[in-house]
This record gives structure tokens, C-alpha cells and sequence, in this order.
């Protein structure tokens, strides 16, 4: 259900890429990629975009089994060939969508300007916008963040887009998922009540686990004082975590220290 309702979200923002084509094919539009989509790349080296792909495309409710099978296929060769256009540049997959024509991307500036130029891109959109900070507001174009606005902004967000950044490039990163539970502090609670909030805080982490099925995670610590858990996780279970109604939160995790 939630890998269904992240599929709906994404959707979505296809939906604002697909809307000047119609029903059955893309225009093409001058200035494929908007200038924030550059701004961002050049501030922080990359971009997370969606690509919009020009090709004719029909929703799949409209069309018969064979047809569906059909358009997936024409949907995979696209992306397959602009992935080969894209070789050599600074870019990382972040999914290939099957039903509607488009693929999500992490991108530098060499591999924009090559969308920018390609016949198989209709037109670009950013993924995950430069979050703003609350002091300075939007930042100049090529100006970085120091750690400690970075830790800051990454607050703001449910998962913050620089956990998305650094799972791409890493494969997994370590994370605190903070969980939607009722919470005391335990000094506050009869024994009675700790063991009720023990058992909450249980099976929240439960229901996150069992969501996390078939994704790339690993647990590292689950917490029975605090509504918390704490995991190794891939890009597919990040994603998981966005979604989860049982997830408050998700901040980066730093990885244990040794024994002496």
C-alpha cells in the first residue's frame, strides 16, 4: 500500500511534465532544463530532477494488456537511450519508472547540458529543491553550506534531500527513524505505563520493519526507552521511510565506536 501510495506522490509530479503533451505525445519546449535546476547543480555540484520523455504515451487505464506491455517497452528503450547519450557524465539513477515516461535522475552540469540537448527530453524538473535556510534564505548560486546550517536545514524535512544525496553515492547511509508514538520519559510513568510505552514503542518499530520488507536495510539498534530505531538503509528503504505514517522523523546516524 505504501509503496503504491510513493508511486501515486511520484506520479504526481510526472503529471506536471506530462500536462502540456496531452494524452498522446510530448512538445517540445524550449528551455528543457529551468534555471534552478542549474542553480542547484552549480551550489552543490548536483541536481535530483525528474526527465520528462518525449514519446507518445497513454494513461494505462485506456489501453488494453498488450498495449500497456507495449508502451513499458517503449518507455524502457527511451530511458535506455538516453542513459547511453548520458555515458561519460556526471549523473546516478535514482528509479526508472515502467508506467509513465519519465526516469528520476541525481545530475552535474555536464550531464544537463546534455539533457538539455537531447531529442529523447521533453522537459526537466527538480526533484528535491536547495532547501531554504531560516537565516539567510535562498542561497547564491555557488555558495555551499557550512556544517552546521546543513545539519540545520536537514532538520526541516521529514528525510532530508542531503540523506537522498548521500545514499546515492554511497549505496547506504546510517540513519535514526523517529517514531510516531505517545512518549514520556519513563521517570515521569508508573511501572505500569512504562511497560505500555515499551510495548508501543515495540510495535511501532514492528510495523516499520514489516514495511521495510524486500528493501536493502539493516537494523542496527532497536531503542526500548524511546520511540526510535536505528538502521542501515538503502535508497529503496529511504524512500519507505519518507512515506511511513509511523515515521516522524529520519536524521542521520554516525556509525558506532569501537570498544577500547
Amino acid at each position: 500500500m505504501f509503496f503504491r501510495a510513493q508511486a501515486l506522490i511520484r506520479m504526481s509530479c510526472f503529471a506536471v511534465l506530462l500536462s502540456a503533451a496531452g494524452s498522446s505525445a510530448f512538445a517540445q519546449a524550449p528551455g528543457k532544463v529551468p534555471r534552478e535546476v542549474i542553480e542547484q547543480a552549480a551550489a552543490y555540484g548536483t541536481a535530483l530532477i525528474l526527465v520528462g520523455l518525449n514519446m507518445p504515451w497513454q494513461r494505462e487505464s485506456t489501453l488494453t494488456e498488450d498495449g500497456v506491455r507495449v508502451q513499458r517497452e517503449a518507455i524502457g528503450s527511451i530511458q535506455g537511450k538516453l542513459l547511453t547519450e548520458l555515458a561519460g557524465t556526471n549523473h546516478a539513477i535514482v528509479r526508472r519508472y515502467e508506467e509513465v515516461p519519465g526516469i528520476a535522475l541525481e545530475v552535474g552540469a555536464d550531464a544537463l547540458a546534455t539533457l538539455a540537448r537531447s531529442a529523447s527530453v521533453s522537459n526537466v524538473l527538480l526533484d528535491r529543491p536547495t532547501v531554504k535556510s531560516a537565516k539567510d534564505g535562498l542561497r547564491e548560486s555557488g555558495q555551499r553550506e557550512t556544517a552546521v546550517e546543513n545539519e540545520a536545514s536537514m532538520a526541516q524535512e521529514k528525510v532530508p534531500w542531503q540523506l537522498f544525496n548521500r545514499v546515492a553515492n554511497d549505496g547506504t547511509v546510517l540513519v535514526l527513524a523517529g517514531l510516531r508514538t505517545p512518549w514520556q520519559r519513563e521517570d515521569t510513568l508508573s511501572e505500569e505505563l512504562v511497560d505500555l510505552q515499551r510495548r508501543a514503542i515495540l510495535s511501532a518499530q514492528s510495523y516499520v520493519l514489516a514495511e521495510l520488507a524486500g528493501t536493502q536495510f539493516r537494523v542496527m539498534r532497536l531503542y526500548r526507552q524511546i520511540p526510535g530505531i536505528a538502521l542501515r538503509v538503502g535508497l529503496d528503504a529511504l524512500k519507505v521511510l519518507e512515506m511511513s505514517p509511523a515515521v516522524t522523523n529520519v536524521l542521520p546516524d554516525r556509525p558506532a565506536k569501537a570498544a577500547p
